[in-house]
């Protein structure tokens, strides 16, 4: 359909903000812009943040653009907390304006403001329309609707009993995305996912044909056991020589489980067992783990991709305590810095990476996570042999993020504009 002189013109939309503490799913995207920006592929990327109005040019045929929200979860200021911000306009009439100069469209979520846009200009233009997924929406709507409930009514209060285990609202809300999620699905030509069982939801819409594999992408530039500095990472965060360095990068909210771990190192510690905990992230939690763990935690708040490479390199493990996540990129970028990695079950993050020894799964709950940590921290020769593995793993089979928009997605995308083309004619 394309050849270099008349490029596949796509427009990705991430509706969420952009800023350098931004979580995977934006800077998944940044990573790809860039690749596309040094790219020889027949394309022309625009990828769409949700913010204050700005563009960025990264190359010829490939640019970061930023719309301001027209309905944004930061105006609803009695939330007590939310992960990010979103726009939840049915409609961005801004957006919808630049949309059909694209050749293809490729949203990130089914669910808010430049989704709900892409669908229906995709509709009206003949566009074909392209979804991956990110984040599980769903179970983090349950989750924070919860929570939500909980603090703003407590937790022993009798209309909260009610709204929580009477008329189920926490749930009813996840089931209600999941429907939004169907029809978004089903308005797109191609899915693609991490997965499996993000895998078996879109065939059974679309039919195993219509979805691909997408994968996370690592820049070993930044990212390996070249970055290790264990000594000074120890000086700078004052950890004892002795003990065993747990890293957790994320949110520290309750989304990401932070408290099952945190309540884990607190047994530990009452144990003697020597245990340090790095929690890079900010969030509503960081009190919480300064109060209970004391001089056993260091809370640097965001970090530099830079300054998180050496934390990787040099930590004992990673801790993956979240038991909703669809993709781990700190799962990534610490098997490629020869960093074990203890990740929960349900969060499905392991079976991505084939169950590699790299890997030890826990099952949910308290007590799973203290034995998991107790024996990483008892057993030298177990955190070794894990980062050998690690290593060897990512050696084998992690992809640069060239590699991701190279083979995952533009061959999608070019499939699909395609065969979008030759069904408008035909319908012609």
């Amino acid at each position: 359909m394309t050849n270099h002189r008349d490029p596949l013109r796509v427009a990705a939309l991430i509706d969420l903000p952009r800023s350098s503490k931004s979580g995977g799913h934006v800077k998944c995207w940044e990573r790809l812009a860039h690749a596309a920006a040094h790219s020889d592929l027949p394309l022309d990327l625009t990828v769409y943040f949700s913010g204050r109005e700005t563009s960025e040019i990264l190359g010829p045929r490939a640019r970061i653009k930023q719309l301001p929200p027209v309905f944004s979860t930061s105006q609803l200021k009695f939330l007590p907390y939310l992960p990010d911000h979103t726009d939840l306009a049915p409609y961005h009439p801004r957006l919808a304006r630049e949309l059909p100069r694209y050749d293809l469209l490729h949203t990130t979520d089914g669910f808010f403001a430049f989704a709900r846009t892409a669908e229906r200009i995709s509709r009206l233009h003949k566009i074909p329309l392209v979804t991956s997924f990110h984040t599980d929406t769903p179970s983090y709507t349950e989750i924070f609707t919860r929570h939500t409930i909980e603090r703003l009514i407590g937790k022993s209060n009798p209309l909260s009993h009610m709204l929580l285990n009477h008329w189920r609202i926490p749930q009813k809300k996840r089931e209600d995305m999941v429907r939004r999620l169907s029809r978004h699905v089903q308005a797109c030509q191609h899915v693609l996912v991490t997965r499996p069982e993000d895998a078996e939801f879109a065939a059974s819409l679309l039919g195993p044909e219509r979805v691909d594999q997408l994968r996370l992408g690592i820049d070993r530039a930044i990212f390996g056991p070249h970055r290790r500095q264990r000594a000074q990472v120890e000086f700078e965060y004052g950890i004892p020589a002795h003990h065993v360095l747990v890293l957790f990068v994320g949110r520290l909210d309750v989304g990401k489980n932070i408290y099952t771990l945190m309540t884990a190192m607190e047994r530990l510690h009452a144990e003697g067992v020597p245990l340090h905990l790095i929690a890079a992230g900010i969030g509503p939690a960081e009190a919480d783990l300064k109060q209970r763990l004391g001089a056993n935690v260091s809370v640097p708040g965001f970090v530099e991709p830079n300054d998180l490479a050496r934390l990787y390199a040099s930590a004992d493990v990673l801790a993956i305590s979240s038991e909703v996540e669809i993709r781990s990129m700190a799962g990534v970028e610490a098997m490629v810095s020869g960093c074990p990695v203890l990740v929960a079950e349900k969060s499905g993050v392991a079976p991505l990476f084939n169950h590699t020894p790299a890997m030890k799964v826990v099952t949910g709950g308290v007590e799973p996570w203290t034995n998991a940590l107790r024996e990483i921290a008892t057993r030298p020769e177990l955190r070794q042999s894990m980062r050998a593995e690690a290593l060897a793993y990512s050696e084998k089979h992690l992809a640069s993020w060239a590699d991701v928009l190279a083979e995952d997605l533009f061959a999608v995308w070019r499939a699909a504009a395609g065969k979008a083309k030759t069904e408008l004619a035909l319908a012609s």
